[in-house]
């Protein structure tokens, strides 16, 4: 569902916003690539996922996944507080 929602993510941002460990959400990924579920693209150094366009139920996957990220408000708050873009580099703050 958070796939969906964010329309465009990458592992670690998942791993942060589920709660659960990097390597585990690159397998989940990985498995979903392998069945053309998902399809990722490097961006630089970032490897980019989201729904692929190209799988046969693509448009009912979607459909449902949106229709079910709707009703969890939990995901949807943690959603809302992520940070989309990188920090400045030098930036003083967080250590």
């Amino acid at each position: 569902m958070a796939i969906r929602l964010l329309e465009g993510t990458y592992p670690s941002e998942l791993a942060a916003l589920l709660g659960v460990r990097l390597y585990t959400v690159q397998s989940i990924l990985t498995s979903l690539e392998r069945e053309a579920v998902i399809a990722s693209r490097l961006m630089g150094r970032t490897r980019m996922v989201s729904l692929n366009p190209r799988y046969f139920a693509h448009a009912e996957l979607s459909a449902l996944l949106w229709k079910l990220g709707e009703s969890d408000t939990a995901l949807q708050s943690k959603l809302a507080a992520r940070r989309r873009r990188p920090r400045r580099a030098g930036k003083p703050g967080l250590l």
